[in-house]
């Protein structure tokens, strides 16, 4: 017969590992998700100087080539957000799908925002009249006067914050996005209903170090960055800046030449100005989340659609807007979204 202190410690064993089970699965819930990650960036502030005031003529005279096409009558009644889609002359098949789905009239008008899509020149003649007719045709493309090349990809990035600033002043806020990614627009407009003037927002990298290989398309030379790792930084694949964030950024741009990795950049630039990076669950960065309904619901955004994988997510919001979706479904969504994100290329 065992004692009777015996008997009385094995409820309170039990409680033990049951509490630690259950912190233990609050914490891996937290981290998964994205929200521990959102409460540490909420921190970063304290390890940034204060923004300081940059005047307007110093934003406007940034350095770069002057614009070929500009759709200025786009700006007519300022969007609430302006998306700034990043392409390449020769995906005309990912700008007309954008079109037809979360940047067609119906969701921008939902959604206060309009999407507008930010070239360069493309190197063959006949890739160059093409754009000019879709341009003429669809009047949502800046382009500016210099190649449309990989390491010219901070270029083109500023060449569009650039023109947002002086082309479409009001707008509130800008996101800056590839032409691979879904968007949820509606969702992330309400999103950012809520959220102050100076923002600078997105699936957050931390701790990553430069690559020096000059044979690497990511080199980032000594002379350019000499630090052995970068300052937190958003994906390119979706950021969100605050009108007033991208004016401060703008206002701390050297010269040139710029590194192509656009990204880091604006995270180092973003330093600069005191601007402190924030962390957004619900931006996938560059995750390509489960092809689902519930997962185009819950996300602002989702990476690694082709223009086939577009139309389906669109139909698959549509179809959500009226569905119960469980309260868990972004753990699903990051959960198998983060399993996949080092192999494939995404939705097809």
């Amino acid at each position: 017969m065992l004692p009777c202190t015996a008997v009385r410690l094995r409820p309170l064993h039990r409680r033990r590992w049951l509490l630690i089970f259950l912190l233990a699965s609050l914490i891996f819930f937290f981290s998964v998700s994205g929200y521990l990650e959102e409460f540490l960036s909420g921190i970063l502030s304290i390890f940034y100087s204060t923004p300081s005031h940059v005047s307007s003529s110093r934003v406007l005279n940034v350095p770069i080539p002057p614009f070929l096409l500009s759709p200025t009558r786009a700006c007519l009644l300022p969007p609430f957000l302006l998306i700034l889609v990043s392409s390449a002359p020769s995906h005309r098949d990912r700008r007309d799908a954008i079109r037809q789905t979360w940047g067609s009239l119906p969701s921008s008008t939902a959604s206060s925002s309009l999407t507008l899509f930010v070239l360069a020149v493309p190197k063959s003649p006949e890739e160059r009249a093409a754009l000019m007719h879709e341009a003429v045709t669809h009047r949502d493309i800046i382009q500016a006067n210099f190649t449309d090349t990989y390491r010219n990809l901070t270029l083109k990035t500023i060449t569009g914050l650039t023109w947002a600033l002086e082309k479409c002043r009001g707008a509130r806020f800008l996101l800056k996005t590839d032409d691979d990614v879904f968007v949820n627009t509606v969702h992330l407009s309400q999103f950012l209903q809520r959220e102050s003037s100076l923002q600078y927002m997105g699936r957050l990298h931390w701790h990553v170090s430069p690559y020096r290989d000059p044979e690497s398309r990511h080199y980032v030379s000594q002379e350019m960055y000499g630090g052995n790792y970068f300052p937190p930084y958003c994906s390119g694949t979706g950021y969100v800046l605050s009108s007033e964030a991208a004016a401060l950024i703008l206002g701390q741009l050297p010269s040139g030449p710029w590194p192509a990795v656009e990204d880091v950049y604006v995270g180092i630039m973003a330093q600069v100005a005191g601007i402190a990076p924030r962390h957004v669950a619900k931006m996938a960065g560059s995750m390509s989340v489960p092809h689902s309904p519930c997962c185009y619901r819950t996300m602002f955004t989702s990476h690694g659609l082709t223009p086939k994988g577009m139309h389906e997510a669109w139909k698959m919001l549509k179809e959500a807007e009226d569905r119960w979706c469980p309260s868990l479904s972004m753990l699903f969504c990051k959960v198998f979204g983060q399993l996949v994100e080092k192999g494939g290329e995404g939705v097809h």
